[in-house]
Formats: structure tokens, sequence, C-alpha cells
């Protein structure tokens, strides 16, 4: 009978943790949807605006999105990664050959800009598209929608490693578990006495440290995340907006809606509708 040895540790001598990293923000991806259409008739619109990332990829040229008056081509020597709450409009003057994934940064830290970001096609990112591109082409089924998950999944980490970014600072694991705890249950009390009770931090020095990694005050943190939920919902589900707002920590439909228009330039309902339009429903 052979001997069997037990591995225990997590991490070894020889490999690289990313414990820390994955700590830090840029962690995981919510997949709301994967898309391939060869020739889209009609792909202009104007002011699109969404709570939810993009990444785009024309595998043929010719269309483009505007972005504060300046186009940025689409075609297939890139890819164009545009965060949350970007406006920008698209522009198709021929029939769009458009690769698109719609998603959500799941644990993100500190502020992004608003900006369009222009991402080299790498070999990697063309030889990846291609295959989740060859994989839409599939006849629909559970088995190709799982392939398509494991494949965008796969395709955003490699544009994400692509991305000359600042690196995430190291959080403290106290305040991972309160921004886990907002992002879980939105709903709740969130308070700052209440967080920094559960960060086992005195009141002032929670404050601090908060922003300190943030670069934001923890109320204008809760504020931030229980608008991106809510507009996720607005954009995603047929909830009501009455209890859109419950469940996402506001006390009544006046209070959300005000807070909403003040961040999203417009109502919920009219956000809502926007979206409905843009998705064909």
């Amino acid at each position: 009978m052979s001997n069997r040895r037990k591995y225990l540790n997590y991490t070894t001598p020889w490999g690289v943790s990313l414990a820390p990293v994955a700590k830090a923000g840029w962690s995981a991806f919510l997949i709301h949807e994967s898309g391939y259409q060869a020739a889209l008739e009609n792909w202009n619109h104007e002011g699109v605006d969404s709570p939810f990332w993009r990444l785009y990829h024309n595998p043929n040229p010719g269309c483009c999105i505007r972005f504060q008056g300046e186009d940025i081509p689409l075609g297939p020597s890139r890819f164009v990664l545009i965060p949350a709450n970007t406006i920008f409009d698209c522009c198709g003057p021929v029939p769009a050959c458009h690769f698109w994934l719609h998603f959500t940064v799941t644990r993100l830290t500190g502020a992004v800009p608003e900006v369009p970001v222009v991402l080299k096609a790498t070999p990697l990112l063309r030889a990846m598209v291609s295959a989740t591109i060859e994989t839409h082409l599939e006849p629909a089924g559970e088995g190709r929608d799982q392939r398509l998950h494991h494949q965008s999944s796969a395709l955003l980490h490699t544009a994400f490693a692509e991305w000359d970014m600042p690196p995430s600072p190291a959080l403290p694991e106290r305040l991972i578990e309160v921004l886990e705890l907002i992002q879980r249950a939105p709903h709740s009390d969130l308070s700052n006495g209440f967080l920094s009770e559960r960060s086992g931090m005195s009141l002032e020095k929670f404050i601090r440290s908060f922003r300190e990694h943030t670069g934001i005050t923890p109320a204008a943190y809760v504020l931030n995340t229980r608008l991106r939920l809510a507009g996720e919902a607005l954009a995603l589900t047929e909830k009501t907006i009455d209890q859109i707002a419950v469940e996402n920590g506001f006390p009544n439909r006046h209070y959300f809606t005000r807070m909403f228009a003040r961040q999203f330039g417009c109502g919920p309902a009219e956000f809502r509708a926007r979206q409905h339009r843009k998705r064909g429903m």
C-alpha cells in the first residue's frame, strides 16, 4: 500500500499566492449576457447608459462608438471595455458584425473612470473570442450555454489582464467583510455605527480606514452600491419599482427616485423603459 501525502497548505514556496490580489478587488465577474450577431442592420443608438459593464469586439470594421464627440472605431484589431454608467453612442453606418459581453464586476474597490478603454486584440484574445463565437453558432442547449459561460469568463479575465490599470490596494480583512456585507445585504442596516461595530473598529477609525482604502466615505459607498444593484434589477428583472426600492435599502419610492435621478440623470421608470427599448422588449 502506497503512502499518501496530505497537502494542507493552500500555497507553496514555489508559487505565487494570488489571495491578496483577489481580496483587493478584481476577483469575480457576474456575466449577464454573451452575444454575437453577424449582421445587425441597425446599430445606431444615442445615449447608451447602463449600470453594468460591457466588452465589445467587432470581427469586421465599419462601426464605432462615440464618446464625448470622439469616434472610437470597432474592428478586428481591438476590444473596447466600457465601465458601468459610461454614456456613449453606437454608430453603425454598415451592418454590425458584433460580439458583446454584459457583466458586473462583483468585487470592485475604488473608483473607475467612466471612460471606454481600448485594448489591443492580442493573438490570445483573438483566439478566445473566435472560440466563443464558434460556440454561439452551435445549436442552442444547456451544454452550449455552459461552455459560453466558461469561455466568456475566461475572455473577461484575459481582457482585464491586458488592461494596464493601477493595482488595487490590499484591503484589511475586516474591511473586506464589510464590503461583502454591503453587496450581499443592501436592504439591511448599513449605518456607519453598525458597520464600524461589524469591523471591530471605533467609529472614527472605521470611517478613516474605509475612506483611505476605497476613496469614498462608507455612506457614499453604501448608496452607490444600492443604486448600482437597483439599476441592475430595473434593467434585468420585472420586479416593481417599489419592490426594488425596498430590497435595496431605500425607505420609500420617493427617496429612491430622487437618489436614482441624481445618479443616473433620469427616474427609475424612464431608466427601465430605455433599457427595454435597447433590448428590443
